[in-house]
């Protein structure tokens, strides 16, 4: 089975684009202003409710910024990052300012001033924004709230407010996790599932180097109280040492466990594949809505207490260019790159098609896509292999995502990737481990032990091989996408050449199913 969104799952979600701007034309677009709404909804009415959303603010030197995220370099702290690319608090000022005058309060003003959140009726933010907030009901019965008309800013404002996000319920991230089915496949046999060591020795680590002095983290939604107390039965079960478990909350707390398995997941395989880290910071938000991922990531950026992260969700990547994520999470993410951090993220479980489009029992429908934000210059998207064996024996796994951005540019680091790389825009993936659920991980869940596969796997598994390639290396590597493709020889990587995940197949070098392929722990770590 293959989670899906909350709301409307199983619905295409339109864009709503309009002929002009409600308000005078000198007013402005950001990205994100563009309406959403699902196919087939029927329009509820305005509702009345207090609402967030976020303004990203435009970076100082965008240009510089972008450039030295895509190079390797000295990183920076976020003190150095803050005197030369954060917003002028004179910015942020000005932006208060409008704000109070429209009846909005300012929740929040985030460390490096690159988010503002604001908050305020619907009727206020409407009149803010030229536009309103009504209630659809979706043809699956789910209810929703978006906004109707495009939004708009001041001129005023065109050069310090870059992207808007929370204009809709819909726009948001699907956790990635698949878990084995009892049904046979065809043709196949499947190994047993794997415990942590199983797969560290599958990959080829060596006992030497664990991650040792590294911290790793993992943006997460709910509550996790669950998966705290999982995380220790499954430290002794495996005979793994225990790691210290860092929780800090963003936003309100909340009581939501539906993503227990994905946490589970993601906290227990991070270590697992790096057993001397010494902490896991988990960073709890309040949902998967953009505006709240945003702020957990960047918490996680501005505190820069961990050179690596995890995210095990995303959407399809044209959702989250209109719903003005990729701009905004570009901007937090090309903050982390220049100071050293990478996000290592899920391409998703749809193959070559976009992930707003899922069918029954999670058959990609529609039209190619990629997930954001494994599309991110800013974040290492990792894919999924099937083991059939020892060795490893691996092909694709069939439903691993992958393909080529249709918004994001190649970053100077991919340029010249080789193999099937089209270099018209931004590949996805760029790495890839073990995803099929039938050779899937073990994992504990709520006290039981469970089988999980997924990119949701392979991407936080990935973090602990980055966190034994940090450790080994004391640290120094910076952002993981110039070394993965530039500094690592071909020798570090098992090449997958057999499978497809629908229109891409695998072929020798890189590929649009599994990147550069799948690790030889100790040769990656090593060459690093």
């Amino acid at each position: 089975m293959i989670r899906s969104a909350k709301l409307a799952p199983a619905a295409a979600i339109a864009i709503l684009a309009t002929a002009a701007l409600a308000q005078s034309a000198l007013a402005f677009a950001p990205a994100g202003a563009t309406p959403l709404r699902t196919s087939g909804s029927a329009d509820q009415g305005a509702v009345v409710q207090t609402r967030s959303i976020t303004l990203t603010l435009a970076p100082r030197n965008r240009s510089a910024l972008r450039a030295l995220a895509a190079k390797a370099h000295a990183p920076l702290s976020p003190a150095q990052f803050a005197e030369r690319f954060a917003p002028s608090q004179a910015t942020v000022g000005t932006v208060e300012a409008w704000a109070g005058a429209h009846g909005l309060q300012v929740s929040s003003v985030s460390p490096d001033r690159l988010l503002v959140r604001l908050s305020g009726s619907t009727s206020a933010l409407g009149s803010a924004l030229g536009t309103s907030f009504h209630r659809f009901r979706a043809a699956d019965g789910s209810s929703y709230v978006s906004s109707v008309g495009a939004a708009s800013l001041p001129a005023s404002l065109a050069g310090a407010v870059s992207a808007i996000t929370g204009l809709s319920d819909l726009a948001r991230a699907q956790l990635d996790t698949v878990h084995r089915s009892n049904a046979a496949t065809p043709g196949l046999s499947f190994p047993a599932s794997y415990g942590p060591q199983d797969l560290t020795s599958l990959y080829g680590a060596s006992a030497a180097q664990t991650g040792a002095g590294q911290t790793v983290s993992v943006i997460a939604e709910g509550d996790l109280t669950k998966p705290k107390a999982d995380l220790a039965q499954f430290e002794s079960h495996f005979g793994l040492p225990a790691v210290t478990w860092n929780q800090i909350n963003v936003g309100t707390p909340t009581n939501d466990t539906e993503g227990d398995d994905e946490w589970d997941l993601d906290t227990q395989y991070s270590t697992g594949f790096a057993p001397g880290v010494k902490q896991v910071n988990v960073y709890v938000g309040s949902s998967l809505e953009n505006a709240d991922i945003l702020a957990t990531v960047d918490r996680w950026v501005t505190d820069d207490a961990s050179s690596q992260a995890s995210f095990s969700a995303g959407e399809c990547e044209l959702l989250a260019n209109v719903a003005g994520f990729t701009e905004s999470l570009d901007t937090v993410l090309a903050e982390a790159a220049v100071q050293g951090q990478t996000l290592f993220t899920s391409s998703g479980d749809t193959g070559s098609q976009c992930p707003a489009l899922v069918g029954l029992n999670g058959l990609p429908l529609g039209l190619p896509g990629v997930n954001y934000p494994a599309s991110s210059p800013g974040a290492i998207g990792v894919g999924g292999t099937t083991v059939l064996g020892s060795g490893p024996t691996e092909i694709g796994w069939y439903a691993g995502g992958g393909g080529t951005s249709v918004i994001e540019a190649t970053p100077a680091w991919q340029q010249n990737a080789g193999g099937s790389f089209l270099g018209l825009e931004r590949g996805v993936p760029d790495v890839a481990l073990d995803a099929d659920p039938n050779s899937g991980y073990d994992v504990i869940v709520g006290g039981e032990e469970a089988v999980i596969g997924g990119t949701s796997a392979s991407a936080p598994s990935w973090q602990g091989i980055w966190a034994r390639a940090q450790g080994a290396h004391g640290g120094s590597l910076g952002f993981a996408g110039p070394v993965i493709y530039a500094t690592e020889p071909e020798a570090a990587f098992n090449d997958i050449t057999l499978g497809a995940n629908g229109l891409f197949a695998d072929t020798p070098g890189w590929d649009y199913v599994t990147g550069r392929g799948t690790p030889k722990i100790e040769a990656f770590v090593n060459g690093a």
